[in-house]
């Protein structure tokens, strides 16, 4: 008969973790550990995502979830791996069936697969669902964000034409569709009237400054004939002066002619008077003759329209030799890269959450464009349907793009991330992990799938840390109900152990805190891969701790 052979010492090992884990999967602890916890995680997610939550706050709130509560479950299911053989180990051991190495190893390996299955069984589909939905409500901006479809595109504040005087058209070649460039002609208006009326108004000045001259000349004359008039006035007082030494008749006729003098004085001061406010009003001619001068020379300029900027004519509205009057609209001009889109916001919810200077992206057939909003309507507008809403106007360049104008569009606006409601809950939670305001940056950066494997691997390597450290007690404490509770009290204190030990990143308070800034990918790689490092190393110096005591120390009698 063939002999037997024995079964090789990884085949026992293979053999003892099959067993193990058939042990786990039909324990109502560790199912309890799994549902409770995979149900409790569907509801923060739902939860969050009806709140159009981030990725980053969602797996957050996932992950510190499991590091913060569910490693004390992690503690019981190691701490049960030898409840089970206590009383058969013994007999095992010395009958030679197994090896103390080969069961401690299994039950190492049974008990660390056991607890990160269970853990990447919910972690897993959680994180992938969190960001696939962070695709759907962000952009690269991080926020999330709001669709309208089928705008039409609009030219970016269209510039208008008007006529800077009035007459007829001598010239309009243009039609719409046509480039103007700064400083084009457009149309120029017969100016002949206009030379006319400037050559007048001209002459009409040269009149008024002659007419100042002579009032100055007038006024010069009337001053000389007043200070005529007092030397008269004068030389007939000193011929009174000795008038007791003259006859009646001398002394009369004296007496008439100063009178005379004096009249003669009053009548040049008169003119005086008179020709001194009439140059005022000569000055003040000439300065109205000046300005229908420049008035005239101003509308003779205007007779050549030229485009303001560089565009399209989108409006034409008279043609050659028709009359224009003073103002009236003749072309309109878009903007050669400048375009607007209005979007309408039927939720007023999210009408709150826009302000001018958020990012947009805008998508005509099959390519996008970014823009920003430029305006908020608050009042109700109705749209081609009839629905009334806000609006907001988007402003986008077209990147030389041509024929955008009257496109339909697909705009997806950006909105801040909603504010979170304080609660004692939060409060309470932000004080144990250190958080506080939100982290802009860390909240403004979409999960990547290697971050999330990053975070994702520190919560494994707690867990596998607290397998490890647990088998570690019980093979030293010898008691399972010893050896949970001293791993919990370490659990807890490790954030000063750590500390201490000048790893204060290890502590889990930490890695709580961190957990945004890692998920949005704001931290270092090369330090997050150093503590995943530091991790796997405790996970093994705890293994290999506990394989040492469980081997060269005799199992309890």
């Amino acid at each position: 008969m063939p002999t037997r052979r024995l079964p090789s010492r990884w085949a026992s090992v293979l053999v003892l973790c099959r067993a193990d884990l058939a042990v786990v999967a039909g324990s109502w602890l560790c199912r309890g550990f799994l549902i409770a916890s995979a149900v409790l995680s569907l509801l923060t997610l739902k939860g969050m995502q009806a709140e159009q939550k981030v990725a980053s706050q969602m797996l957050e709130a996932i992950y510190s979830s499991y590091v913060v509560l569910w490693m004390h479950a992690v503690v019981f299911v190691a701490g049960a791996a030898l409840a089970r053989e206590q009383d058969c180990l013994n007999d095992a051991i010395l009958s030679r069936g197994i090896t103390r190495a080969e069961y401690l190893i299994a039950k190492l390996l049974s008990r660390s697969l056991a607890v990160l299955g269970m853990i990447g069984l919910v972690l897993i589909p959680a994180s992938f669902w969190a960001i696939r939905q962070d695709q759907l409500v962000r952009n690269e901006g991080g926020y999330v964000t709001s669709n309208a479809r089928n705008t039409i595109v609009e030219a970016w504040e269209p510039r208008k034409v008007f006529a800077g005087t009035d007459g007829n058209l001598l010239e309009m070649t243009l039609e719409v569709g046509d480039q103007v460039n700064t400083g084009d002609v457009l149309a120029q208006i017969d100016d002949r009237f206009l030379f006319d009326q400037l050559e007048t108004e001209r002459r009409a000045e040269e009149t008024a400054l002659s007419e100042v001259a002579n009032t100055q000349r007038r006024l010069e004359d009337a001053q000389r004939a007043v200070a005529q008039a007092e030397d008269a006035v004068t030389r007939a007082e000193r011929a009174l002066i000795g008038k007791d030494l003259l006859s009646k008749i001398e002394q009369a006729d004296r007496e008439t002619e100063l009178r005379s003098r004096k009249r003669d004085l009053k009548n040049a001061e008169n003119q005086y008077l008179i020709a001194q406010a009439a140059v005022p009003t000569a000055k003040r001619q000439v300065e109205n003759a000046q300005a229908r001068v420049r008035d005239a020379r101003q509308r003779l300029g205007r007779t050549t329209l030229t485009a303001p900027i560089s565009g399209y004519v989108t409006e034409v509205l008279v043609q050659a030799a028709q009359h224009v009057a003073l103002g009236a609209h003749l072309v309109t001009i878009a903007p050669l890269d400048e375009f607007q889109v209005t979007v309408p916001i039927y939720r007023f919810e999210e009408f709150k959450r826009l302000r001018k200077g958020l990012a947009a992206t805008i998508k005509i057939e099959d390519t996008e464009y970014t823009g920003t909003i430029d305006r908020l309507g608050a009042t109700a507008k109705e749209d081609r349907w009839g629905r009334k809403s806000n609006y907001v106007i988007v402003r986008f360049k077209g990147n030389g793009t041509l024929g955008l104008l009257g496109q339909n569009a697909d705009v997806r606006l950006v909105l801040p991330p909603l504010e979170a409601k304080p609660n004692r809950i939060t409060a309470l939670y932000n004080a144990l992990t250190g958080h506080g305001t939100d982290d802009l940056e860390s909240r403004s950066a979409s999960v990547t799938t290697g971050w999330m494997l990053i975070s994702l691997g520190k919560v494994l390597g707690n867990a596998l840390m607290l397998v490890t450290l647990t088998l570690l007690l019980l093979t030293l404490l010898r008691s399972q109900l010893m050896a949970i509770l001293a791993t919990i009290g370490l659990w807890h204190v490790s954030n000063l152990l750590f500390d201490f030990a000048g790893l204060p990143d290890l502590s889990y308070l930490e890695i709580v805190r961190t957990m945004d800034k890692v998920l949005a990918g704001v931290a270092q790689p090369a330090h997050e891969l150093a503590l995943l490092a530091w991790l796997a190393g405790f996970s093994l110096a705890f293994a290999g701790l506990a394989l040492a005591l469980f081997v060269f120390r005799d199992p309890s009698k």
